[in-house]
């Protein structure tokens, strides 16, 4: 579902002019200069700096950023990097996310739990399904309305798969880093789910691409 593939012929017109060199197909590795800064801190995941293949990627406009999404896969892990750009195109910084888990809400009452006032998504804090504890990083109050957008997200020029999110970003400090928990319910395709991601953050140069 998630890498559904598309078979229209051609090339979309709304296909985004990726930067940095990031395409299907590219190859990717967290530098080993980002990986040291992360040695012996009590994080719950540590990225590895194997090579991956780009199998996916989106480009949507966040908090007045543009934010490209690079998918990829390691064995049965599933990863996400996400670099963030200003107007001008200039990268400030990349985060790179493992999917912890997938949740299958069964019941509105299932739903409420993670998206009405006060729920899950958009709480002030976040008991994780790792069992650690995090604090939410946008909005304001007790509780802050999910953040929505639309990603369109390729696998290939032809045409986009959609998932329209309703997310909130947590996280707590380890040392001198921060490790991300990015909950987000998703409608994807003819399916609802919550998605949690576990993330660290690096730095403009911290993911080599090929």
């Amino acid at each position: 579902m998630f890498f559904a593939k598309k078979t229209e012929p051609g090339r979309d017109p709304g296909y985004p002019d990726f930067p940095l060199d990031l395409r299907i197909g590219a190859i990717l590795s967290v530098d080993e200069g980002e990986l040291l800064r992360f040695a012996g801190l009590d994080l719950s995941w540590v990225p590895s700096g194997e090579e991956v293949l780009v199998e996916a990627l989106s480009s949507m406009n966040l908090f007045n950023l543009r934010v490209v999404r690079a998918y990829a896969r390691r064995g049965d892990d599933r990863l996400l990097f996400q670099f963030n750009l200003d107007a001008a195109g200039n990268l400030l910084d990349t985060n790179v996310f493992l999917l912890a888990e997938e949740i299958w809400p069964a019941t509105a009452d299932d739903w409420a739990t993670w998206l009405d006032a006060g729920g899950l998504i958009g709480g002030a804090d976040l008991d994780a399904p790792n069992g650690r504890h995090y604090l939410r990083q946008w909005g304001d109050g007790a509780s802050a309305e999910p953040v929505a957008v639309e990603e369109r997200i390729y696998t290939d020029a032809a045409a986009p798969h959609s998932v329209n999110h309703r997310m909130m970003l947590y996280a707590r400090e380890v040392g001198e880093e921060s490790e991300n928990m990015l909950l987000s319910a998703d409608a994807d395709g003819d399916t609802s789910l919550v998605r949690a991601w576990m993330g660290l953050n690096l730095t403009s140069v911290g993911v080599r691409i090929y």
